[in-house]
């Protein structure tokens, strides 16, 4: 079947989407793409969107699949979302020609869940800021356009959250100001998000705040402490960590398994050969999966002794 007919039959609702199939849209020339083009808006909305989360399931699982051309394409699409889906479908792309076009969907986009998402896949940006693989004019941009969201009193919750959790990186003092301001707010869902932002701050003076956290009652606070521990990457965070391997929410109990693997040292191993050994199924896998983290991540720090330290 050629491109053109298997673009007709996308229209037909009745007829199931096939993995086989949905491979002619991976690395699509840029003829492929304007026959795309030309198509696209012919195929109904939820069939489109239903269309682009196949093909992120599927970017997952085969790496051979390559969609980033056609995600670009549908950040300009009529619906709302599908243009939140082809951002989500862009996050392993960080070529600098999407900073532009993110910024204005945060800015400028009249849906917040589209604006939510832009913010979110700024932040990958922001990160790799911090490691020089941006030019300093985008770094620039990138966290104006953060900042301007996380201070607009307009703009909602949902996209202030994530604007915050994604400017986090720079940590410079304005940054800071607002982390810590946010982490006043009597919002439950603000507090989450700044202990989320510390952690991707990459700061350890937020490290006895963090560990606070650990006993909120809460545990979307608790999970989210445990995350930032694991950003941290801090050594002292572990004995104060291992008492959630046996938290009563699954969520904070995994998070706390995941963060104790990505800080390591020996107490680190040990507290996950001793949870592996638990009766909880849900607590052992994830011990494990930690623990092969962890060896994995010593085994390449032996090998090149320049190699960055694994962090999440």
């Amino acid at each position: 079947m050629s491109l053109e007919q298997y673009l007709e039959s996308l229209a037909d609702d009745e007829r199931p989407l096939r993995n086989a199939d949905l491979m002619q849209l991976s690395d699509l020339t840029s003829e492929d793409l304007r026959l795309v083009a030309s198509v696209w808006r012919d195929i109904d909305a939820g069939r489109r969107r239903d269309l682009l989360v196949r093909l992120i399931d599927l970017s997952e699982e085969n790496l051979e699949a390559e969609f980033s051309d056609l995600f670009r394409h549908c950040l300009g699409d009529e619906n709302p979302e599908v243009r939140a889906k082809a951002i989500e479908g862009l996050w392993e792309c960080d070529e600098r020609t999407l900073v532009t076009p993110l910024i204005a969907l945060l800015g400028q986009d009249p849906f917040e869940e589209v604006r939510a998402a832009a913010a979110t896949a700024l932040g990958k940006f922001a990160l790799l800021s911090q490691t020089g693989k941006l030019l300093q004019k985008d770094r620039d941009r990138i966290k104006q356009s953060l900042m301007r969201s996380v201070l607009d009193g307009d703009e909602t919750l949902s996209v202030r959250r994530r604007a915050m959790e994604a400017v986090a990186p720079f940590n410079t003092d304005d940054v800071q100001s607002v982390i810590q301001d946010a982490y006043r707010s009597p919002v439950k869902g603000m507090r989450c998000s700044a202990v989320y932002a510390m952690g991707k701050s990459c700061d350890s003076r937020w490290l006895p705040t963090i560990l606070a956290e650990l006993q909120n009652t809460d545990a979307a606070m608790r999970y989210e402490a445990s995350n930032a521990c694991g950003e941290l990457g801090e050594e002292p965070a572990v004995p104060h960590l291992i008492p959630l391997f046996e938290d009563d929410d699954h969520l904070t109990q995994i998070s706390a398994i995941t963060a104790v693997g990505n800080i390591g040292g020996n107490l680190a191993r040990k507290a996950l050969l001793r949870c592996i050994k638990s009766a909880d199924d849900v607590a052992s896998e994830a011990a494990q999966e930690a623990l092969d983290n962890l060896d994995a991540s010593e085994r390449t720090f032996d090998t090149d002794p320049y190699a960055p330290r694994s962090a999440r």
